[in-house]
Order: C-alpha cells, then sequence, then structure tokens
C-alpha cells in the first residue's frame, strides 16, 4: 500500500500545530520551479493546484504556512497571497528557528539530495561518454596495433566498467529520470533528438564491447569463445522467477520462514546456475584468476547495459510517440483542407440550384431535360 496513505495523516497534524516553515527553492533539473493558485475541486472537498502563476528561481526562500485541505500540496505565502507548488522542489532551511519541524525530513524525494543533484547535472554523464570514448579507442587500436594490444586489455575493461557503475548508480539515485538529459519535455523534440543519436552510437558499443574485448583477451581469429549468455540469462530471469516463486508459495498459504527461504534458494538458484556455467567456462579459457574477474565484470557489465537499453528504448517511444503525433497533425490538417475546399465547391444545373457534385448537376440537367421534352 502507498506509504503516503499512512503518512498523509501526519503531515496535516504537524502542519497545523507546528509553526511554519521556511525553505529553499531546489530544482533538481533546472533553475526556476513553477508556482500555481490555489483552486477548489469540482466537488469543493479539496484544494488542488490550478493555473501558473509565475516562476520562482532556485535559492529563493519561501515560507510553508500549511498543507492544502486534502491534499499533500504545501501552500506559501507571496506578497500576502497563498500559493502552492510542487513539494519535491523545497529543502528545508537551515536558518529555521530551533524546533521547526521539517515534515518532509523522511520522504523519499529528499534523501540523498547532494547525490541526486550530481546526477541531475551533465558532469556523470560527460564521465560516461568520456569512458566509453576511451574504451572505444583503445579497443580498436589494440586490435590493430599490437603495442597497443597490452595496455588495451587494462583500460578497455577498466572504462566499461567505471562508465557501467556510473550508469547503475545513476537509476538507483534517480530512476527512469537518470534520462532527463534526453526529456523532449525539457528541450523539445529536435533537443532530444540531438542528445538521443550520440546515446545510440554508445548504447551499440556498450553491447558489441564485450566481443571487442574477448578478441583483446584470446584473439579475434581464436576458436575460443568466452560465456556470458548464460550469465546474462540468469541475470534476466533471477527476479522474475523469484517473485513467480513468492507469488505461489502465498496462493498455498505457505507465509513466513519457509516462504522467505525457498524464495531465497529459487533466487540464487537461478542466478547461480548461469553464473556458474559461465565461469567455469571462463576459467577454463583464461585461468582461475583471470576467469573469475572477467565473469564478474561481466555481470556489472551486464546490468550497465540491461540499463542503457531500457533508457534508450524510453527516449526512443517518446521520440517515436512525438513523431506520430506530428504525422497525424499534418494528415488531419491536409484532410481538413481538402475536406474544406470541396465542400466549398458547388455545381449548378441549368436552372440555378446548386449541388454537391458535377454528377448530381449532371443527372438534374438530365431530368429538367426530360422534363421539358414531356411538355
Amino acid at each position: 500500500m502507498n506509504k503516503t496513505l499512512f503518512i498523509f495523516p501526519f503531515l496535516i497534524f504537524i502542519s497545523l500545530f507546528c509553526s511554519a516553515q521556511m525553505y529553499v527553492v531546489d530544482d533538481l533539473y533546472g533553475d526556476s520551479v513553477m508556482v500555481n493558485q490555489i483552486e477548489m475541486s469540482t466537488d469543493k472537498t479539496t484544494e488542488i493546484p490550478g493555473k501558473p502563476a509565475f516562476y520562482l528561481q532556485s535559492g529563493d526562500t519561501v515560507t510553508v504556512t500549511r498543507l492544502l485541505k486534502g491534499n499533500h500540496y504545501p501552500a506559501i505565502t507571496i506578497d500576502g497571497k497563498e500559493y502552492t507548488i510542487n513539494e519535491g522542489n523545497l529543502i528545508f532551511l537551515n536558518d529555521n528557528p530551533e524546533g521547526t519541524v521539517d515534515i518532509w525530513a523522511d520522504a523519499e524525494w529528499n534523501q540523498n539530495r547532494e547525490i541526486k543533484k550530481f546526477f541531475a547535472t551533465f558532469t556523470p554523464y560527460g564521465f560516461i561518454a568520456v569512458f566509453f570514448i576511451v574504451a572505444m579507442a583503445f579497443a580498436f587500436l589494440g586490435l590493430k596495433v599490437n603495442s597497443v594490444r597490452n595496455s588495451a586489455m587494462y583500460f578497455v575493461p577498466i572504462c566499461i566498467l567505471l562508465a557501467s557503475v556510473l550508469e547503475i548508480w545513476a537509476y538507483i539515485v534517480l530512476g527512469n529520470e537518470a534520462f532527463w538529459w534526453c526529456d523532449k519535455s525539457r528541450y523539445g523534440f529536435w533537443g532530444s533528438l540531438f542528445r538521443a543519436l550520440p546515446f545510440v552510437i554508445f548504447v551499440a558499443f556498450q553491447i558489441f564491447s564485450f566481443k571487442l574485448y574477448s578478441w583483446l583477451l584470446v584473439g579475434k581469429d581464436s576458436d575460443k569463445e568466452l560465456s556470458i549468455k548464460p550469465l546474462a540469462i540468469s541475470l534476466g530471469i533471477c527476479i522474475p522467477v523469484t517473485v513467480a516463486v513468492i507469488i505461489i508459495l502465498t496462493l498455498l498459504g505457505q507465509k513466513g520462514t519457509l516462504r522467505d527461504v525457498l524464495s531465497i534458494v529459487a533466487f540464487l538458484l537461478s542466478l547461480g546456475g548461469g553464473l556458474g556455467i559461465s565461469m567455469n567456462k571462463n576459467i577454463k579459457i583464461l585461468g582461475k584468476k583471470a576467469g573469475g574477474a572477467f565473469t564478474l565484470f561481466g555481470i556489472v557489465y551486464i546490468i550497465g547495459s540491461l540499463i542503457a537499453i531500457w533508457g534508450l528504448l524510453i527516449v526512443l517511444v517518446r521520440l517515436i510517440v512525438q513523431i506520430l503525433l506530428i504525422c497525424a497533425a499534418i494528415v488531419g490538417v491536409g484532410f481538413a483542407m481538402s475536406t474544406g475546399s470541396s465542400a466549398g465547391e458547388v455545381w449548378t444545373d441549368s436552372e440555378g440550384r446548386a449541388h454537391k457534385s458535377p454528377e448530381a448537376a449532371n443527372y438534374a440537367n438530365h431530368r429538367i431535360a426530360e422534363r421539358k421534352s414531356a411538355d
């Protein structure tokens, strides 16, 4: 059940019995935050954010006086008038009087704020891009130039590993918002498309980089093939298998310790099967130390690649939807213009009556001629 249902009454209590709190406006992804007018819902029971009023800049200070009636949005007072703002854009001010309570101190969006701010800038993504570019350069040079190969065998996995760790970290911190830098709602269609193109290239290299790295280790023409597919399958199915086991055991009435133990066993078996197969094969080819290290590297590589692919799918789906909407609008306008022009054209018969088509006018003329000949 949504945690908001439990903390909402507590927030109302705090807002009613505590003094006003001062907050600093802080937008993770931009420099300004929209402030809305306060309106009543259609049933007159709940206060809701209404029309946009103006924008506040990050760093501005506001005073939260209460929570909106029947809602979680804060009411802020500016120039003697109340407005509302998204609470996720407010940070508790340290200069509040002693004893003042931050009503959102335990909110999820308020946790690890500094780390979120870091991943809401281009800096980590710039590092990811640099790591991939360096890995690409060393991978291709290592395959072509023997003197570079030994260095490439170290630099390629290190760069891919660092880039993958940053990708995983960003997704853990921000979720789907980790791809904010390619969001058309912030940068428009063309801005998002411009950012999506290099994203496609980096994801393609990340997928293909394992093959390049394995060529560096065993040789491009070698009949030996390092194993990663069983590991990838295990990583893909371990969570669904565990969830399925939990659901089945719950439906069978098994709860408590037995269900927990069996769920853990299912997770370990589904993950360990592929992990064991890949590690065993890699150890036979590279040796115990190098094979084990390569397999562990594969875990991070696969998770990072899955996150990158997921992010690319999100971006492309949003762009494709936008393209379809644009095409639909163009077709709609063209259809309206064509029907409009045809609706404006009329054809008259020999007696001056209007008709919607030349066929109808000709048929009317034929009937008129028949009538006149009968007369």
